[in-house]
């Protein structure tokens, strides 16, 4: 359920068996397996002369979005929702596709579940600026400036920062992960996650909404609470619907 780094020592595998390896750091989509493990998505591009049949042949070389090798098949794969590359360059000589595998709980980065870092960081103590110290969370986990924002948030003086899923499907926009609200560089307003609820220390509101669980640290007005649930669809995908 969530895009988690993995170690370049992992062990993936399809029905036990070695399938393929990926670069340190490289993000997946993971859910929880019930033997423990994880069941992971990565959307890759591959070279069309590595596919045939439909399956991606072993040895084969992974790519990233732009061309940069990020792993090698070990076996022949299923690739799965094949398609072309929405940049034209790319498409030339790649395609895209999910590949999917097995791995053991064990096989992610610590400190790599964005929303768990954002409790740590609301709860830990600081003597810096806020600003420096999110600031560096949000590129850490490649949140981006959500822009143009709806009225209600911009004329409140707030600010909106996204960050998305990947590799859940085989297209360049998904869903919202999590959003968080800023007024300015003071503080956070309100956060919210598309599925998980977040235990905050002095939350001043928590609501469950259609589109995803609202933390309000500060008690929102109605014209706020109109331009989250804006925000929220905007960055919903119909494709994800």
């Amino acid at each position: 359920m969530s895009a988690q780094w993995v170690n370049a020592w992992t062990s993936i595998t399809v029905d036990k068996e070695p399938a393929f390896t990926l670069s340190d750091s490289t993000a997946v989509h993971a859910v929880r397996a019930a033997d423990g493990g994880y069941d992971i998505t990565k959307r890759v591009w591959v070279e069309k002369a590595a596919v045939r049949d439909g399956e991606l042949t072993a040895e084969a070389t992974l790519y990233n979005a732009k061309g940069q090798p990020i792993g090698q098949t070990q076996k022949a794969l299923h690739l799965n929702e094949p398609g072309t590359p929405s940049d034209r360059r790319m498409a030339k000589k790649y395609m895209t596709g999910l590949i999917h595998g097995h791995v053991r709980s064990s096989a992610f980065i610590s400190n790599s579940w964005p929303e768990r870092s954002l409790v740590e960081f609301l709860t830990e103590k600081r003597s810096g600026p806020f600003w420096e110290a999110f600031s560096g969370y949000l590129q850490n986990f490649g949140f981006e400036e959500l822009k143009p924002l709806p009225d209600e948030l911009d004329d409140a003086g707030l600010n909106a920062w996204v960050l998305r899923y990947q590799d859940a499907k085989n297209q360049d926009e998904q869903r919202f992960r999590i959003l968080i609200f800023t007024r300015g560089e003071v503080g956070i307003q309100c956060i919210l996650t598309d599925a998980e609820v977040l235990d905050i220390p002095k939350l001043k509101l928590h609501e469950d909404k259609a589109y995803g669980q609202l933390h309000h640290l500060a008690k929102p007005t109605a014209a706020q609470s109109t331009g989250y649930e804006y925000a929220a669809y905007a960055c919903i995908p119909l494709e994800s619907e």
